[in-house]
């Protein structure tokens, strides 16, 4: 029996584009979506196969007008150009396999535009807030021993929290202060680990319990964090999933509203991470290689560094500062 399209368009993304898990589920999952929207126009049933060569552009504008409103029913506002993009992105990959397929003649997702993507960044803590805030975390559990070791990795070496999930004990190296992290297009590259981290991460194994749920050759290959029960997350042998690492972190800044006041997601630990860096004078290439960006653009849109600190730079640092009557200072002093 011949593998449905919908499979063999997820092991093309996986074997050939070294797509990441969490695209390959989105992808499949707008595919699905767009499957079961051209069955209830057609009123074809729940499970009768989709005449792929019968797509035309029309359909495709009313698929994403009627999935747009829907995301915007869900929340009330207007849906954001980023997952907007990613929908259009997603079926226009799709219908462009089918045609490298042979399965359709051209691709009608051509012509219709995806949203640009704003230039947003993710919110960051400063250096003296993100250092409150993880030396608040207590660590006398085993979760608080957990969270702590996650937010600490998170922001001692800038992972996506994608691939903190995807960690497992052999990754992690206490002797040499590095773990070894699968990135996007199953890139690996290894990160050093800061000595607050390699304490909190040690801390947390030694009463870490024995992964349960999963079959693995040795305890090298289990998760490295696990869920509150101690077993892997789910089917995927991921341990803890990226939804619950957000709570979690949501839920500590919660418990110290006072000190931080203010939202922060684990890509504003990464985030934090690269400001930090710069601020410090690391160079650009040195965090492009630890955060494993391809593009140098895409670290210099992360690493924002706060107007003070340049300023400050300035004034300390260029020959003209002070010169030439008063510096910046001296004016601000009149």
């Amino acid at each position: 029996m011949e593998m449905p399209v919908v499979e063999r368009f997820t092991g093309f993304l996986a074997a050939e584009r070294n797509a990441s898990e969490e695209t390959v589920r989105a992808y499949r999952r707008e595919v699905e979506r767009l499957q079961r929207f051209l069955r209830d126009e057609r009123d074809a049933g729940d499970v009768a196969p989709v005449d792929w060569s019968k797509v035309t552009a029309a359909d495709l504008r009313r698929f994403f007008c009627r999935q747009f409103d829907a995301k915007r029913g869900d929340t009330g506002r207007k849906i954001r150009p980023a997952t907007a993009a990613r929908m259009v992105s997603a079926v226009r990959t799709f219908l462009g396999f089918l045609v490298a397929q042979g399965m359709i003649d051209a691709n009608p997702a051509v012509g219709i535009p995806a949203p640009r993507r704003a230039m947003r960044l993710p919110e960051f803590l400063p250096v003296d807030e993100m250092e409150a805030f993880l030396r608040g975390i207590p660590g006398g559990t085993f979760r608080e021993k957990r969270d702590a070791a996650i937010l600490e990795l998170l922001y001692s070496s800038g992972l996506r929290v994608g691939e903190l999930c995807s960690l497992r004990m052999r990754d992690v190296s206490i002797e040499s202060s590095t773990v070894r992290v699968t990135g996007k297009g199953r890139k690996v590259r290894v990160v050093p680990v800061g000595g607050k981290a390699v304490r909190a991460i040690g801390e947390y194994l030694a009463v870490r319990p024995p992964a349960r749920g999963g079959e693995f050759r040795s305890r090298l290959d289990e998760p490295l964090f696990l869920n509150l029960r101690g077993n892997i997350g789910g089917k995927s042998g991921r341990g803890i999933s990226p939804r619950s690492v957000a709570r979690m972190l949501r839920d500590r800044l919660d418990a110290r509203e006072g000190a931080v006041g203010r939202h922060l997601s684990p890509h504003g630990m990464r985030h934090s991470f690269a400001t930090h860096l710069l601020e410090s004078g690391a160079d650009l290439r040195a965090i492009q290689e630890m955060l494993g960006h391809s593009s140098l653009s895409t670290t210099q849109r992360y690493a924002r560094v706060n107007v003070s600190h340049l300023v400050r730079m300035y004034e300390e640092a260029h020959p003209l500062a002070g010169r030439g009557g008063m510096s910046r200072r001296e004016g601000r002093g009149k």
